[in-house]
């Protein structure tokens, strides 16, 4: 029943940030069509263009976010002791197999995405299978698996690409603004306020992003995670490594840093204050008190 709840919650939540995010889009087009003379049309523009980020969103996020990290996809032929050690924890929990991918990158990160569980992907980077130990490894992977369980991975993914498309309209107007201050054309004074109040919005993704997904869901994800590899301490001990590795991931950004099991942005005190993951060192404790 908890496990219900959660997947409610998730459905839920993924349908107000989406509501939100379409009413952020048609006031902004509204805003901006008024300035450049359009008027009602331009605002029916953003409102069918705010429909169509929506539709991609919750169909192909997964793609997106895939693409955006250069994960490549394995079989069982690349690397057959990972596959297996994931396909014997899917069959033993009886959990639908997900597509594996490895990050080319040193730093110790997974993540999981996908749209439901029958089209699922668990993608870790090639650093945290050098790293870590088989039964650390099925910790991490535990926790991705769990998250899949739980239905986060479509609501992660979607506001991945609903709030990078916020930060990246935010940084255009932005320049645009910054541009039309400089020139003396006509409205230029309208149009730089408008660019410049747009791009202050860039930096308070990470916050939006906090408003719809709440830190608790690591904490569950742990929980279940670790009687799905079958032992709290191998996620206990994986965290622990995670958490003194100094690999900062290249190919996390701003909209998906929330996807990862630990925040991938090292010594980045800024980002770490808007982190969406909780005090890692909270999450060992609590697995560390769990007895399966």
């Amino acid at each position: 029943m908890q496990y219900e709840n959660i997947i409610r919650e998730n459905k839920n939540r993924l349908f107000l940030y989406m509501l939100g995010m379409t009413a952020i889009i048609v006031a902004l087009g509204h805003i901006i069509s008024q300035y450049l003379g359009y008027g009602l049309m331009g605002t029916g523009i953003s409102l069918i263009f705010a429909g169509g980020l929506n539709f991609i969103s919750y169909f192909f996020s997964d793609s997106i976010v895939i693409k955006s990290t250069g994960a490549q996809e394995i079989k069982e032929s690349d690397l057959p002791q990972y596959y297996n050690l994931v396909r014997e924890m899917c069959q033993r929990n009886n959990i639908h197999m997900p597509r594996l991918y490895i990050i080319n990158s040193q730093a110790l990160n997974a993540f999981a995405t996908g749209r439901n569980r029958e089209k699922s992907i668990v993608a870790v980077t090639k650093g945290l299978l050098e790293k870590l130990t088989p039964e650390e490894i099925s910790g991490v992977v535990g926790h991705e698996l769990s998250h899949i369980e739980h239905g986060d991975i479509l609501l992660m993914s979607a506001i991945s690409i609903l709030a990078g498309f916020i930060s990246i309209l935010a940084q255009m107007m932005g320049t645009r603004g910054l541009n039309a201050g400089l020139s003396r054309r006509e409205n230029s004074g309208s149009v730089a306020i408008l660019g410049i109040v747009l791009a202050l919005a860039a930096p308070f993704t990470a916050t939006l992003i906090k408003l719809a997904i709440s830190r608790t869901r690591e904490y569950s994800a742990d929980a279940l995670g670790a009687k799905i590899c079958g032992n709290p301490q191998y996620l206990a001990s994986a965290l622990n490594k995670i958490k003194y590795d100094g690999n900062p991931l290249a190919q996390a950004n701003d909209a998906t840093a929330h996807l990862y099991i630990s925040n991938p942005f090292k010594n980045n005190t800024l980002a770490n204050l808007m982190s969406t993951h909780p005090n890692i060192d909270d999450r060992i404790k609590k697995l560390q008190q769990m007895s399966i």
